[in-house]
């Protein structure tokens, strides 16, 4: 008796740790791209845009056509009551800015006073955007590094026995300042693109006062002309409470339909390309709303289709 009691003690405790190490809390999979449809949902959704919901989930429906079409396959769902992924149209000083750019134009004196007024705040703006971009992109590059590094602890987790608390809350601790690194880079980059917006509208206006006025004097150049429109208009984001798309920005429907395709591929796992034309870059360059050989190829390596 004294033996059956002792092996089933001892079976009782091997099945209680065992419990304890199956339920200790470890980092969720997320189900490769393209192993089912995503589902979408409409999130936040202001109507000072002047488009209606019905329009907005017209132009998400030629998004999703973009990926889809290229390899056959149904990869984004709309589901308005279950949907995992929430699209948000939000407006802010990108859109506002957008709207009020003709009629500022069109309000300003043509005259020399108001060049050289207009000239002096463009010189500041731009120092100040140089300045503020360098400290971006040396935050980003290091994010970047740590992003790496946090997902090479992840996969070496995964491939363990995953039963270490200390390790477990070590990753922990580098994803909650990951996250935290990622809303302060996301606030930086909000600060520039409101930049580059009254830059490149000074320097229009500049180049239009200077032909008027017969100035001898240089062109002014704008960020989007020499560097192009970022898609900054839009951003994906991803949390353990659920993933999201916030469309900040757009002048036109193609616009607005291609920043939605961009946001989507990011959905789907997708990278930036370095193919100047494709909907993947970074810089949104291209008015054309179909996946160039870059897009394509990345698609297809993630979906497993090489």
């Amino acid at each position: 008796m004294r033996n059956i009691i002792s092996k089933t003690v001892v079976t009782s405790v091997v099945l209680a740790l065992a419990f304890l190490i199956w339920s200790y809390p470890r980092p969720t999979r997320i189900s490769r791209p393209c192993e089912r449809p995503i589902a979408y949902t409409i999130g936040v959704f202001d109507r000072r845009f002047g488009i209606s919901q019905k329009e907005f989930l017209g132009a998400l429906s030629e998004a999703e056509a973009v990926w889809e079409n290229a390899i056959d396959r149904e990869l984004f769902v709309y589901a308005p009551e279950t949907g995992i992924l929430a699209v948000n149209l939000i407006y802010d000083y990108r859109q506002e800015v957008t709207n009020t750019l003709s009629g500022l134009e069109s309000a300003v004196a043509a005259d020399q006073a108001e060049y050289d007024k207009l000239q002096a705040r463009y010189l500041v703006l731009k120092a100040t955007y140089d300045e503020t971009k360098s400290i971006y992109d040396a935050r980003v590059q290091a994010f970047n590094e740590k992003s790496a590094v946090y997902h090479n602890q992840v996969a070496s987790w995964n491939r363990g026995k995953r039963t270490s608390p200390a390790q477990f809350n070590q990753l922990e601790t580098e994803k909650n300042k990951l996250e935290t690194e990622m809303t302060e880079l996301q606030t930086l980059e909000a600060r520039l693109n409101g930049m580059v917006r009254e830059i490149n509208m000074l320097a229009t206006r500049l180049n239009d006062l200077a032909d008027s006025l017969d100035l001898n004097v240089a062109k002014f150049n704008t960020i989007g002309a020499s560097r192009g429109e970022t898609f900054t208009g839009g951003l994906y984001h991803s949390a353990a409470d659920g993933a999201g798309i916030d469309i900040y920005e757009f002048s036109s429907r193609e616009k607005l339909v291609r920043v939605m395709a961009h946001e989507l591929g990011h959905a789907l796992e997708l990278e930036h390309v370095n193919d100047k034309d494709a909907i993947m870059y970074y810089l949104n360059e291209n008015a054309a709303g179909v996946l160039t050989q870059a897009d394509l190829a990345a698609l297809r390596a993630r979906c497993g289709m090489e």
